[in-house]
Parts: C-alpha cells; structure tokens; sequence
C-alpha cells in the first residue's frame, strides 16, 4: 500500500514477547486546529452533555469514531486480514466522493491485531497464558491495558470486534442477562438493527462456500438469507452480562457494540483451511463495510444515543426501564423497533445507582494498600474519583480528610457500578452462564468500600479534590526500637517477601503482626521497602516476642502448576516461582528437593510415562516437604499421598460467584482475611480426619453475587457451614493447606492474595527468628560473664568495657540495667574493649551492664556499682531528715553502699534505636521492584 496523508499508525503497547501494539487511524487529514476541536468536542460530548447535545456545530462537525478491533484471540486471523484489506480499499479509493466524505465525516480506527503473541504462535491466548477477551476488568495481560488505555481517548461511537469462528456468521447483541449497568433502551435498539443490517448484507453478497442458519441453528451452504443473532437466536447461554469482554466493556463509553464470530474455522487439512479463512475474509469485510454504512445512515440518533448515555451519569437520572411488553408504538419516533418483538420479562435487568461509594483510608479500612491499589484501578477505567479534603459525615458514621469517595454523578457512572457494586445473585433466573456472573472490586480487591444513599439524593456535604494519581506513600515509624507491619494487603506482602529475600529476619506475631529485628539493616532494609511498597512499619517496643508466641518466617522457593498461581506469587513477590509438571519432575527437569512449598492449582499425579517421578514425589513429602492446593485436586492429591483425609464436594457445574467466608481465631489467615471470597465453583470439605484443622468456613447465608443453579448436594444450602480452608500436618513433618474458594482465579480476586501467602508462610515452617528485647529476666547467672566492667563507678564517669577479643571491629550495644537506659553502639578495639559513659543522672545502686550483638543476642553481663555524683557544696550524709536529700530518712532508706543490700530497680521498659552502620545493606540489590505502579496511558494522537 502506498503511503497515504489519511493513514496514520501508532505503537499503543507492546505485547508480552515484545511485539508492537498498532492502533491505525484512517480519517482525512486534520490541521492541529482541527484536531484540537474534535478533541475538545470529544471531551464536551463526556463531560457536558447537555451542552453538547444543543450544539449544532458539535451535529455538523464532530467525526463520528467508529472502531474495529481484531485477533484479540490469537488463533482467530482473518479479522486482521479484512482490516488491512479494508484500510487498503480506502486508500485506493479515497479520492471518490463517497470515500471522501465517508473520511472528512469519520475517523476510523483499527487495532489491527490486539493479540500479536497469539497470532505467532497460533494460540488463543496471550504469551503469558491468559484469554484477553476475559481480562477487562483485571488487566493481566498487555493487550487488555493497551485496550483500556485508549478506550476512553477513542471514545467510540461505534465498536465491533472481530473473532471466529461459530460455524455460522455470529452477530450480537446477546440474550439475557443483560449487563444491569447498561442503560438498555439507548444500547439495544441500534445493536440489534445494525445485526440484521449485517445479516441482509451478508446474504446480498452471497459469497460462494459461506454458511447460513438452516432455521434450527445448523449451517447449510445454502442461502436462507439468516445468520446467527444471539438476541434472536440463542436466548440463553450467550449473555452480555459481565464487562470482562471487549464489546461489553467498551459499551460503557456510550458506545453501539457488536462480537462478530467469523464463521469457518480451520481444519487439519491445508487447502481447506486456506479456502475456509479466504471465504472468512470476504465475509468480515462485508461486515465491516455494512456496519460502516450503518453508521453513517444513523449518525445522528447514534450521537445523540452516546451523549444520552454520558448525560444520565452526569446528572444521576435513573435507569429507563424496559417493559416486558414493549410495543413500537412506545418508542421515540426513528427508534428502531425491530427487536420488540423478541423482548420480554427474560431481559429486563436493572441498576440502582447508590449517590456514591465511600473507600475509608483510617483505622476503618481493612488495607489501606489494598484500598490504594483499588482506586488506582477506577482511575486506569476513566472513572472519575474525588478525595476529602475535611472530615464529613455520611449515612451517620463519620469519615476523616482523606477518605477517598466515588460520586456516581459522573459520565461512566455505569462502569464505576458495574466494577463496584456486590452484584447480583441471578441463579433463579438463567439456567446457564457463558461465563462468570460476578466479579465486584469491592468485595475481591481486598479493600473496604461503603455505598452512601441513592442517585436521587443530593451530594454528599463535603470538600473534595479531585484524584489523578495516589500517593502510595510508605512510612517508618521513629522510636521502637522494633518495626511492625501489619500485612492487611498484597502491598505488604510483597515487602515481607522481599525483606526475606534480602535476609531480614521476621518473626509473626499470634495477630498476624510482622516484626523486624532493632538492628540498622533491618531498619534499613524496612526504608527501603516502605519506599518501594508503599507500605507503613510502625514502631513497637518488641516486648510482644517474649510475651505471646510467635512465627518466624523465612524466604522460599516455591513451584507452581498453573498460569493463575504462577502471577499471584510474583504479585506477592515470588520473582522466581517455579513450574512443576509430572514430566518436568519425572524427568529430572525439576528437582522437588529444592522447593521449600509445592503449590498445586489442582491434582499432581505420575501415570503412565511418568510414573517414575512418584517416587521422587514421595521423597519430597517424606523429607517434610509442604503443600498448599486448591480444589477437588487439591483433595485428591491429600488423599492419594497421606497429607489429609478429606472428602472434597463441588458446586453446580458452571456455577460461580462471590461467596461469605467465616474465618475462626487462630486461623492460619489472621484477623485481617476478607469475609467474601470468589468460587468457580464452590468446593467444601466433609469427613475430616482426627488431625485437620478447619481454617475457614462458607457462612451460613453464603452466597452473595453470580449464579449458582441448585443442583442435588451441590447447592449453596449444601455448602453453608462446611470447611472452605483447612490444614494438616503428617508425621514425617509435612505441612499441607487445602483452598476450596478459587483464590487465584485469572487473577483478580487479589483481596485473597494474602490468604495464599499466609498458606504458603505456614506451610513452611520457621526460618530466623528476630531476637527480642532484652530484660532484666535475662540477666540471670547463667547468663552471667562474657562481659567485664570495673566495680563501680561515679555517675558521669566514663568508663571500659571488656569483651572477648575475638569480637574485635564488631559494632556492640551497651545497656545499663535496671531501668534500661542505652549507652550506645561502640566498635570494639583489637584489645577487646570499648568506653561507654554512665549518665550522669544514673541512681547510686548496684546496676548491671549488658552487651548484645548487631542481632539483639545477649553476649554478657556483669555487675556495676555506681556512686551517686558529688554536688558541690554539700557533704556527703548532711542532707535534713525527710527531705529526700543525700543522707536524709530511715535507717535503711535511700542509697546502701557496696555489700549492705544494694536494691537493684528496673521494668521491662522500650529499648532506644541503636544504629548497626556496618549491617546496612546495599540498597536496590536485594529487593524485588514494586508492581503496585500505575501505568501512564499512552495518548491516542488524533490526526
């Protein structure tokens, strides 16, 4: 193709192996004054649609943006091959009028091949395993975020995305359910129309060796002038219910959308194949150009559909609902009227809007990183998020500055509800699901949100500022000398992992707590993950390691069995998981003796040519080797190899949602575990051996959003009260966790995130403990030694302290017992010594001088006498009776001098920070870089 002033191309992302991400723009040639109009008329039509839906100059002048995505599934091609085809006929065609003004009138735009890996490979999904035509709300995968980046800077008017292959030409809109979010009566008229203008096209051209419905939704060659319209056709089984698919997302910027499944797919034999994507091409081009034409013979009611959409969000009208018994005559002159016939109680879903969503950021919010994260989620969608600026109240419970809030006033108030809201349990209404029914941000990202009145109300009475970004902040506390880290979110698991794995010493506290050692390379390392992380470590005085009984973690290395688990431990930090396979294992790919923790996604059995890795299998769990897994395979697995006995159940086929959880004291989860959780399906745990411990249950009303049809055994009823977690520990040592939740599911569930990384911490075992402080109860005689002071001394004095030479150069803290009172971090001489000054305020008493290492560890102590200080002008013993002077009192009161029962004081008071400096680590070699940063979008230039 010759280079054209109408064709423009931009690289928008790069996929996982590196390939370019092309978004092409056809549309004749704009001035930057021209292009900064369209932008501006553009940003109008979102954010002031009243306004744009007055002027005449946005009617007349606005390019109606109309976009085909193709080969979002890898191994579905010939989408991409229209669409070079058909950018090409534009070019060759451009200077006939009806070309011409198709371009001054549009911009088109084309993401050639959303799935450049897939195409490659010949694969449906991404390099990195995942089906991007299910990522839109989660975003794991390159295409997904490239996607939604230029979603809302395309703004379409017009959507299609190209797939195969169904057999027969395939053209949506889909039957029920229907997204409740969508406002409906705007979406469904246009899509349908456009659908039957695509069938009429398609049989017009009538092209040789295409297929067509029989009427019962067979293909035959012959031309019955049908195609396949899931609205029409395929009442169940085929729904727009969930955002997670290209069209249905896009929908929510105002936007008409259609899937086109392509109707031949491949076969083993070459010639047919290449004869069936031929025949694929011709009608994807056909589709192409039909529904362009579709376009622009309904520019106007499409526009004024799109700024309806925007404007019902910016001003919080309600949802219009669709009677069951719609009729033509019921519509709006010019409102096409064709799908009325189908309508009926089966597709009515609706919304209600709350007035907005309140995400707390205080001692409220379960994860303040958690919460974090989410918000920066809403702002990658384009979803508009505020911040307060001074304490309100609302629905009576008070929020402070900072709390961020969700005004569902807003032009996407729709995708801000459909990522939001609970969702809905729809299991009494559809038999069937073509995929998951719930997915809600706010029940299974981990963070607490809180929905404030309706959309009628008014405002929340607060000051606000708007978000564009969030501050991850990450702090460390003064004082301690111990650091705590509460590890309520992803954000703080990956600083525990990473500490870890830098060496750090941490020990858990019996809530869940995370404590770090008083040495400077702990305090160091703790820096340096707060800035990485975002993450905050508080100050404690360490006491709690001595008093409750504490977990020491350690670093681990992990395998894994699916793609899913495999991106949740690099989430949590795990930089080098490791893949495990029967055949990788039995053939001595994979040396299980080298994993700390097998973390299976389901069963791990040896059969047939592998059945030789079995015993390399049974090594690994008789040397103590731990398992965490998921699901009935999980409890095969338990089962097969002695971890567990356990009878796993399984939910309906198909079923899937988001359930409640009830987590009991003790658990291996700890306080701070999410009470929903995601299931596809449900799997629960009967006849427990003696030796199981439950560490989660589903609740007694248990199911709270998707759709889970009531089958025998195998209902939500069935599942309510039984074991969802639950853990074991065999004689040889082995530690085994079992989920029956689906914690890992495409990776979105990421307020589980935290539950697999607890599994996985327990299941291990202990690694380096953090010393705890030390206190008087340390000092006993068998402690004694190792440490030499003089016998007494004056306060103020200073004076030396003897060690064992063979600590020279090392840095050692002094503290002076009773009350603990630091005298400093000291480097040892080559003698073996070093000086440390008593305080000058120090009590005249037989004291005690304790010395530790860089760790905390107690290397000695020995007794100090000091002498009370001489004040001039005073004579030691003249002080008047009762004054509390020197000398003053009782017999037996005040000072004793050496040998005449001394009283030795103190408590168990905080320790000072102590600097290590020759401990500090080397920062940015040992921790694992953040994923908690927000991508920048990519801007669309619009030439």
């Amino acid at each position: 193709m010759a280079e054209s002033e109408y064709v423009s191309a931009q690289v928008i992302g790069q996929s996982e192996q590196g390939r370019d991400l092309y978004l092409v723009t056809v549309t004749a040639p704009e001035t930057a004054e021209e292009t900064a109009q369209q932008t501006a008329w553009r940003d109008a039509i979102k954010h002031t649609p009243g306004v744009a839906a007055e002027s005449a100059a946005i009617a007349d002048g606005y390019k109606l943006p109309i976009w085909f995505n193709s080969n979002i599934h890898g191994n579905e091609w010939e989408g991409t091959d229209a669409t070079l085809n058909y950018i090409e006929q534009l070019v060759d065609t451009s200077g006939e009028p009806e070309v011409k003004e198709l371009l001054e009138t549009t911009r088109l735009y084309f993401t050639v091949s959303a799935n450049p890996d897939g195409r490659f490979n010949g694969t449906r999904a991404t390099a990195n395993g995942y089906d991007p035509n299910r990522d839109f709300i989660t975003n794991a995968t390159n295409t997904t975020t490239a996607l939604r980046d230029i979603t809302g800077r395309i703004q379409p008017t017009y959507f299609v995305d190209l797939h195969g292959y169904t057999g027969i030409l395939q053209v949506e809109p889909c039957g029920p359910p229907h997204g409740e979010n969508y406002e409906y009566d705007l979406f469904l008229p246009h899509a349908y129309s456009a659908a039957l203008a695509v069938e009429e096209a398609v049989a017009e051209a009538d092209i040789p060796g295409n297929t067509y419905d029989d009427g019962a939704g067979n293909p035959t060659t012959t031309n019955t002038g049908k195609i396949l319209i899931p609205y029409r056709d395929i009442r169940e089984g085929w729904d727009d219910w969930p955002p997670i698919f290209a069209p249905q997302y896009v929908a929510y910027q105002g936007a008409i959308t259609n899937t086109v499944e392509l109707p031949l797919g491949r076969s083993n034999d070459p010639e047919t194949s290449k004869k069936n994507s031929a025949i694929d091409t011709e009608v994807a081009e056909v589709v192409i150009d039909s529904i362009i034409e579709y376009v622009v013979d309904n520019r106007d009611p499409l526009l004024a559909n799109q700024i309806e959409i925007f404007d019902r969000g910016v001003t919080g009208a309600e949802q219009t609902p669709i009677p069951a018994d719609v009729a033509p005559e019921d519509l709006a002159p010019g409102v096409p009227t064709e799908w009325t016939d189908i309508w009926d109680e089966t597709d009515i879903y609706n919304a209600t809007f709350p007035r907005a969503y309140v995400i707390p950021v205080d001692g409220s919010q379960r994860s303040r990183s958690d919460a974090e994260q989410l918000v920066e989620q809403l702002l990658v969608n384009d979803v508009e998020v505020t911040r307060a600026t001074a304490p309100f109240t609302a629905d009576g419970t008070t929020y402070p500055a900072g709390t961020f809030l969700v005004d569902m006033h807003q032009p996407l108030r729709g995708l801000a509800n459909v990522l939001l809201a609970d969702g809905t349990d729809i299991s009494d209404r559809i038999s069937e699901m073509y995929d998951i029914s719930a997915w809600s941000l706010s029940l299974l990202w981990g963070a607490d949100v809180v929905s404030v009145g309706d959309t009628t109300d008014a405002a929340v009475t607060v000051a606000v500022e708007p978000v564009t970004e969030v501050d991850l902040g990450g702090s460390v506390a003064d004082g301690g000398p111990y650091l705590a880290l509460e590890p309520a979110g992803t954000a703080e698991w990956q600083a525990v992992t990473a500490l870890l794995d830098a060496g750090i010493p941490l020990s858990q506290l019996e809530d869940g707590t995370v404590v770090l050692g008083k040495d400077a390379a702990s305090r160091a390392a703790a820096e340096e993950a707060a800035s990485l992380f975002g993450v905050d470590f508080t100050a404690t005085d360490g006491l709690a390691l001595r008093e409750e009984s504490t977990t020491s973690l350690r670093s681990l290395s992990v395998g894994y069995t699916t793609t899913d688990d495999r991106d949740v431990l690099l989430k949590l930090g795990f930089d080098e998981p490791v893949l495990v396979s029967a055949a990788l294992v039995t053939s001595g790919a994979v040396d299980l003796s080298t994993l700390d923790v097998l973390f299976l996604g389901g069963n791990l059995s040896f059969t047939g040519q592998n059945a030789a890795g079995a015993e390399k299998l049974t090594a690994y769990l008789a040397a103590g080797g731990d398992v965490v897994a998921r699901g009935s395979g999980g409890a095969t697995f338990a089962n097969t190899n002695g971890l567990a006995q356990v009878t796993a159940t399984t939910g309906t086929s198909g079923s899937n949602g988001i359930v409640r959880v009830d987590t009991p004291e003790g658990s291996v989860f700890g306080p701070d575990t999410a009470d929903t959780a995601f299931i596809y399906p449900a799997t629960w745990f009967v006849g427990l051996g003696d030796d199981v411990t439950v560490e989660q249950s589903y609740a007694s009303d248990v199911f709270v959003s998707g759709h889970w049809a009531t089958s025998d055994g195998r209902s939500p009823a069935d599942a309510a009260g039984q074991a969802s977690a639950i853990s074991s520990e065999t004689e040889a040592g082995s530690r085994f966790f079992l989920f029956g939740t689906s914690p890992t599911f495409r990776n979105h569930p990421v307020g589980q995130f935290g539950d697999i990384a607890s599994a996985l911490y327990w299941s291990a075992g202990p690694g380096t403990a953090v010393v705890p402080p030390i206190t008087e109860e340390d000092l006993t005689e068998d402690t004694r030694g190792g440490v030499s002071v003089p016998a007494e001394a004056t306060a103020g004095d200073t004076i030396t302290v003897t060690v064992d030479a063979s600590l020279a150069e090392q840095e050692l803290t002094a503290t002076l017992f009773s009350e603990p009172v630091g005298l400093g971090t000291h480097v040892v001489s080559a003698a073996g010594t070093f000086e440390v000054t008593i305080p000058a305020d120090t009590t005249a008493a037989v004291h005690r001088v304790a010395v530790e290492d860089a760790t905390g560890a107690l290397i000695g102590w020995d007794d100090l006498t000091v002498l009370a200080a001489e004040v001039p002008g005073e004579e030691p013993g003249t002080g008047e009776p009762g004054t509390g002077e020197p000398g003053a009192g009782d017999p037996g009161d005040g000072a004793a001098g050496p040998g005449e029962g001394v009283a030795v004081t103190g408590a168990n008071d905080a320790l000072p920070v102590i600097g290590l400096a020759s401990a500090l680590l080397l920062f940015g070699a040992c921790l694992v870089v953040a994923k908690r940063m927000r991508r920048a979008s990519e801007g669309v230039t619009e030439e």
